[in-house]
């Protein structure tokens, strides 16, 4: 039986203490040896992050067109027409969209389950996914977009951040322990306060407004920023036709709408509870403006109003999370006058 030594890394038979170093020597298991490191970490590649990274492609990519093929057996088990008919239209591309964001998603917190760095690697993931589906789009033959060339990795490193953070914090890293080698003075124990919820707390009514024109103006000036972005490609970037700069739209707004929950709920701890007031004023907001334009429609102010709740509530929960408080709020103590 095998015995190291944890200092000199020295091996020994029928021994318990090292004769260089007069420490215990411990016991050397061949395959724990063979597989995992001194501190604990695993060698195998699939237990590194980029391992990780590597699978949650794999899962990503096989996700998605299990999704999309799923969908399409659906279409033909429902409707009469071609299955291509449906992913040339606005609602095939929105649908399109949100496949490859799901499938994103759950890479993402397979990627982030354990990691300290999950956002990163989640953002990583992101990208490469898009980066693929624009590959195997273009190798089957299928038209791409020129804003998807840089729209889909952004949208989908947004998507994969957002999983990487959800999987870190739902499976936490196991903490770094630092054995002391000298006694250190003992310190006095801070008690630890309970964890509030996320809609837990009072609301900050500037940051809410601020968030609040944010996605509104995003939303409204969408067909402004299109055409500053096409302006500033200098025609590198060009849409063909009015169902994609419909889509290019839609894009847009669901961005600005996400950005402005994530300002709402920032250096907070109740991002949920202010993600959550920007998207009823945002959605109330622009609801309001739908229903006041001349071309009315019931589904479109739903889908508004849907749209902005969720994806504000997103954002701010991934606004407090990113950029977390540094230091809590002091209440100002009331000042009592004493009359002498």
């Amino acid at each position: 039986m095998a015995m190291v030594c944890p200092q000199c890394n020295g091996s020994f038979e029928q021994r318990l203490s090292c004769p260089q170093c007069g420490v215990r020597l411990l016991y050397e298991d061949a395959r724990r040896k063979r597989n995992f490191n001194m501190d604990g970490s695993s060698d195998s590649w699939e237990h590194t992050p980029w391992g990780r990274l590597f699978v949650g492609l794999v899962l990503a990519q096989g996700l998605y067109y299990v999704l999309r093929h799923l969908w399409t057996a659906g279409v033909l088990a429902t409707h009469e027409y071609a299955p291509n008919d449906v992913w040339g239209t606005l609602t095939g591309l929105i649908v399109l969209q949100g496949l490859q964001g799901v499938s994103v998603l759950a890479a993402g917190l397979l990627i982030g389950a354990g990691q300290r760095r999950g956002i990163f690697f989640g953002a990583v993931a992101g990208v490469w996914n898009g980066v693929l589906c624009i590959l195997v789009q273009n190798l089957m033959g299928q038209p791409v977009l020129s804003l998807s060339l840089f729209g889909d990795p952004m949208l989908q490193a947004a998507v994969g951040a957002v999983g990487g953070l959800a999987g870190g914090l739902i499976w936490k890293p196991i903490p770094l322990v630092s054995l002391p080698t000298e006694p250190r003075k003992s310190r006095p124990i801070i008690p630890v306060s309970p964890r509030s919820s996320s809609f837990v707390g009072p609301l900050a009514w500037g940051r809410i407004l601020t968030g609040i024109t944010l996605a509104v103006g995003g939303v409204v000036w969408t067909d402004v920023i299109r055409e500053f972005v096409l302006d500033a490609s200098e025609g590198k970037l060009r849409i063909d036709t009015h169902l994609q700069a419909e889509l290019v739209t839609w894009e847009i707004s669901a961005l600005a709408m996400l950005a402005g929950g994530t300002l709402a709920g920032a250096t907070t701890k109740n991002g949920m509870k202010q993600g959550l007031a920007a998207g009823i004023g945002t959605g109330a907001i622009l609801g309001g403006m739908r229903l006041a334009s001349s071309h009315l429609s019931l589904q479109l102010v739903f889908l508004t109003l849907l749209s902005a709740l969720a994806l504000c509530l997103v954002g701010g929960w991934f606004g407090s999370q990113l950029l977390p408080p540094i230091f809590p709020r002091s209440r100002r103590k009331r000042k009592t006058l004493v009359a002498v």
